[in-house]
């Protein structure tokens, strides 16, 4: 009786979904097709095959016998149309023999098409232009599965360089006279000489190590070797601004560049600031600020001693007109040196804000009070200091004042130079055995590093690497370290919540 009652539910079932699917197809004038997936959620196949094994077992059930008519009706609807060979649909289409349905045809949803908005899907199922707006019906016209985007509007990737970068001027420019050079012999780990001149029509580089006429160097590209008197052998190239800097013309003790690009970066300069410098010293600072503001910035530059002064100024224009020979760009003139105590330059900074202010200077916090006011709110204040007490006095400075800064951080920069090259007999030789090779004295037959070697056996260690065998290396640090040179200071100006507040300095 329960197999009777559930083959007569799922009939029922069948004959409903069987209505439903002739009123849909007659609404969008199709001829009936029934969808994959049966009233249940199975597969129509499975659907067919449950159907056939209650009909095997229940066959001599005499309640089933009067209604097994009208149940294999739905049931043959059903298998004819379970699906084609490999489990895909057939498409849509008449029986062979009989007339096209009418209504219009409808296309294959393809992977790069898009889907279909509710308008659409509506229009399909309504007659088109019966109960449908005129916008539904404008948008209806267009055909339903138009790709997103055309392909001739997709811009394509770049797989070369633009135009503006092949047609770019050539960067390789040969020496030429007023030009500065940069001259040095390397051994294997340092470089033994280095020195910083300026081309000429006709002069000489003189050195220890030989002698390279100017006349040689003229129209020569930068980075080839050149053989002096001697035999020695010379890098000729052009400097870089820390190189520069580090070799130029000296007043009084410069700022290094490892301390000189970590106050950048504590000030955050960029493009288009205007920043006060107190304390040119050489000018070192004045050049690397100089091309941080760029050519819409400003950079002021007070130093109270003209020797110091005539210095700056001096190694300034040297870089700018050395720059102009090699570059298309000029160097911006972007600097102001004055040759005046900041102390006294209240009155001409009344209408001035700078984004940054940098100090180097013995005692930086006598000025606090006259450059602080124009600095702007939020803005940071660098100070450059050689010792740890001088620290001390300027924090403590601030607590006692009414100034509103901050000590946000205290820095000191460290750079620590490694050795890595392939090991030999000249560093502590590895390619023969060490116990062969020693002498009766239980001695190794390694020279000391700093010992000079023949250039016999110089090449007989070179013949010691061979280039199919990956040699084994020595990595340590450097024997000479550039050590402390200063300590930096970040103040930061800040506006106190309350009139009443005061900053402690504390950082």
């Amino acid at each position: 009786m329960q197999a009777t009652m559930r083959c007569w539910r799922l009939g029922s079932l069948l004959e409903v979904r069987a209505s439903s699917w002739e009123s849909r197809a007659a609404l969008a004038g199709k001829q009936p097709r029934p969808p994959s997936r049966d009233t249940l959620g199975f597969p129509r196949v499975a659907a067919a095959g449950l159907w056939s094994a209650h009909l095997r077992e229940l066959q001599g059930a005499p309640l089933l016998r009067a209604g097994i008519g009208s149940i294999g009706s739905s049931r043959r609807a059903l298998s004819s149309s379970a699906g084609d060979k490999d489990g895909r649909d057939e498409p849509e289409g008449p029986p062979a023999g009989s007339a096209a349905a009418p209504g219009p045809a409808v296309a294959r949803r393809r992977a790069w098409h898009r889907s279909l908005s509710p308008s659409e899907r509506l229009s399909q199922l309504v007659q088109h232009g019966e109960l449908l707006s005129p916008p539904v019906v404008e948008e209806s016209s267009s055909p339903p599965f138009a790709d997103v985007v055309p392909q001739e509007e997709l811009q394509p990737d770049r797989d070369s360089p633009s135009e503006e970068l092949r047609d770019a001027p050539s960067k390789n420019a040969p020496f030429q006279v007023g030009d500065l050079f940069l001259a040095e012999s390397r051994r294997r780990r340092d470089a033994e000489f280095k020195k910083l001149c300026k081309l000429a029509a006709d002069g000489v580089l003189t050195s220890t190590w030989g002698a390279v006429k100017y006349a040689n160097i003229v129209g020569k590209l930068p980075g080839q070797m050149f053989r002096t008197s001697t035999g020695h052998t010379f890098l000729i190239r052009r400097p870089s601004l820390e190189e520069f800097v580090l070799l130029m013309e000296r007043g009084p003790t410069i700022s290094y560049p490892k301390d000189i690009n970590a106050m950048l970066l504590l000030m955050d300069i960029s493009q288009g600031d205007t920043v006060l410098e107190a304390g040119s010293g050489s000018g070192g600072m004045s050049l690397f600020l100089s091309r941080a503001v760029g050519p819409q910035g400003r950079v002021v530059s007070y130093e109270v001693r003209r020797d110091h002064y005539r210095v700056a100024k001096k190694n300034y224009k040297r870089w700018r007109d050395a720059w102009k020979i090699s570059h298309p760009l000029e160097w911006p003139d972007n600097v102001d040196f004055i040759n005046e105590d900041i102390l006294t330059a209240a009155e001409a900074l009344k209408n001035v804000t700078f984004d940054a202010i940098a100090l180097d200077m013995l005692v930086p916090q006598n000025v606090l009070s006259v450059v602080i006011p124009n600095l702007k709110m939020g803005g940071v204040c660098a100070v450059y200091l050689a010792n740890i007490t001088q620290v001390i006095d300027l924090v403590e400075a601030i607590r006692t004042s009414k100034i509103n800064l901050f000590c946000e951080r205290i820095v000191e920069v460290t750079h620590r130079d490694w050795i890595v090259l392939p090991a030999s007999w000249k560093i502590g030789g590895v390619f023969h055995n060490m116990k062969s090779n020693q002498n009766k004295n239980n001695e190794s037959a390694c020279h000391d590093e700093n010992e000079e070697t023949p250039a016999e056996q110089n090449n007989e260690d070179d013949a010691l690497i061979s280039h199919e065998t990956k040699p084994p290396y020595i990595a340590r640090p450097y024997p000479w370290q550039v050590g402390h040179t200063a300590f930096l200071v970040k103040l930061r100006k800040f506006n106190p919540a309350y009139p009443n507040t005061i900053s402690n300095g504390i950082c």
